[in-house]
């Protein structure tokens, strides 16, 4: 069991750096790959809140390898690969040495952590520190060393340096704060002095990037720009949103955690994750929550984040909840690897490990080989041989980052759109069914004035927002 579990490991490493991607097919995965050339927020290089920890990753990455978005997946790939170790840590609290690495192996391979790892986003190292996070608050609540109490509060800040909207995990110190205080350990004013120190490692980054931004002031204007915009026009968040409360739901629960998270849209992981939870909960019993601080750790964490993803986070994209599927995979293993030992058990997670790995190494090769279907789009309007120009949304940022010399404008607005589009009365006028279906909101008669011109396909997995272009010509 454990020769398998460090030969799947092993070829999903492989994996990732024989199949590395490098293509910056969304207006992210652009923004953080300029950055690595010059940063820059006022030019979203990246985008707020600057995410400095990860742009500096990949900064060292792209001093050996040249390509700036290779570089970005690297750094992913190589922190993930960290993470085992926390991983292996936490389960041996619990499990047997081999029964661990089993567990350890299991968390890594999870497929749709993958292919968000070998992406050119924040997300992937995210996921990474987070484990470190989880892991240095359960040493600390054990421990009383000063590295142990310190580590936790850097990690917190490493965390919110490489993505901010995990700041619900702030939770994880307060209940470190809480259990030192109930054990003895803390006095309230030790409390007092370790959150004036996490403060401290929190100014490390926010102060270098008001520098970077000339002034306070710049900083906080450009902040509440982009918390504006994000929660009340492009986020889909619950406020901007007009998904009903429990269709939302719905689709955070069902589609984007279950299925896509945990199952990575593959049924027969699906089956088989289906029968370890209930099996979870035949063999539950809450004792185990009562008696060991990393499930309750798990649980106030994932609740924590969970609201946060319901109400204020974009859930047409399933990768904004990557850590409840973090926290529910370790919930759900370390409890029935920890009550069922039987060979019976051991054939279901075999199968589990070897049916997760040669998945994910199946969506591992594909995403590094297959073109996203903004490159395709790239492709297709680098080869036209008339004058063109092409109305789109987000597809904007990739097709310029790609230097197509075809015009390209983002417009939402249907009235602009005729006044703008009069201004090319010898080109041929290109629209995405993005823009169209803006327009139809609009004006209901849009659809009679355009015609199909060709379609572009990619893995909704990789990006389930922008999987599908349609290309329509403006008659």
């Amino acid at each position: 069991m454990m020769m398998i579990s460090i030969l799947s490991i092993g070829l999903l490493l492989w994996t990732q750096f024989t199949y590395m991607n490098s293509f910056a097919a969304t207006w992210d995965q652009v923004d953080f790959s300029l950055a690595l050339d010059r940063y820059d927020l006022m030019a979203m290089q990246p985008h707020f809140p600057g995410y400095p920890y990860f742009i500096l990753g990949g900064k060292l990455i792209n001093i050996w390898i040249e390509n700036q978005t290779a570089a970005l997946t690297i750094f992913n790939s190589l922190f993930y690969f960290s993470a085992l170790f926390p991983m292996y840590q936490l389960a041996r609290e619990y499990l047997t040495r081999s029964s661990s690495l089993l567990m350890a192996a299991l968390l890594y391979s999870s497929s749709y952590m993958l292919v968000i790892v070998n992406q050119p986003m924040s997300e992937g190292a995210a996921i990474a520190c987070l484990w470190w996070y989880f892991w240095s608050i359960e040493k600390a609540i054990k421990e009383n060393s000063r590295t142990a109490k310190v580590l936790p509060l850097f990690l917190f800040s490493a965390l919110l340096g490489i993505r901010l909207s995990y700041l619900p995990f702030a939770v994880g110190l307060f209940y470190l704060f809480y259990k030192k205080w109930a054990l003895k350990t803390y006095t309230i004013k030790q409390i007092v002095f370790h959150l004036g120190a996490a403060m401290l490692f929190q100014f490390v980054w926010v102060g270098a990037l008001i520098v970077s931004e000339g002034s306070l002031k710049g900083f906080v204007k450009l902040s509440l720009a982009f918390t504006s915009g994000h929660f009340n026009s492009w986020g889909n968040t619950a406020v901007s949103s007009s998904i009903p409360f429990f269709e939302r739901a719905k689709i955070l629960i069902v589609d984007n955690v279950i299925w896509t998270g945990v199952s990575s849209q593959s049924l027969f992981l699906c089956v088989l994750y289906v029968v370890l939870i209930s099996l979870c909960f035949y063999r539950f019993r809450w004792s185990m929550l009562k008696q060991h601080s990393a499930p309750q750790l798990a649980v106030i964490m994932s609740m924590s984040y969970f609201f946060w993803a319901l109400f204020a986070q974009n859930i047409d994209k399933p990768r904004h909840i990557l850590p409840i599927a973090m926290f529910l995979l370790f919930l759900l293993l370390v409890n029935v690897l920890h009550k069922f030992s039987h060979s019976i058990m051991l054939i279901l997670f075999m199968m589990l490990l070897l049916g997760q790995s040669f998945h994910s190494f199946l969506l591992l090769k594909e995403q590094a080989t297959s073109e996203p279907a903004t490159y395709q789009l790239a492709s297709y309007l680098k080869k036209l041989n008339e004058p063109a120009v092409i109305y789109a949304w987000e597809e904007t940022r990739v097709l310029e980052y790609l230097n197509v010399p075809v015009s390209s404008n983002q417009v939402e607005t249907y009235s602009v759109f005729l006044h703008d589009q009069s201004y090319y009365k010898n080109s041929k006028i290109l629209l995405t069914d993005k823009v169209l279906k803006g327009f139809e909101n609009q004006e209901p008669n849009v659809a009679s004035r355009i015609k199909k011109v060709k379609e572009f396909k990619s893995n909704a997995l990789f990006d389930p927002v922008y999987d599908r272009i349609i290309l329509y010509e403006w008659k």
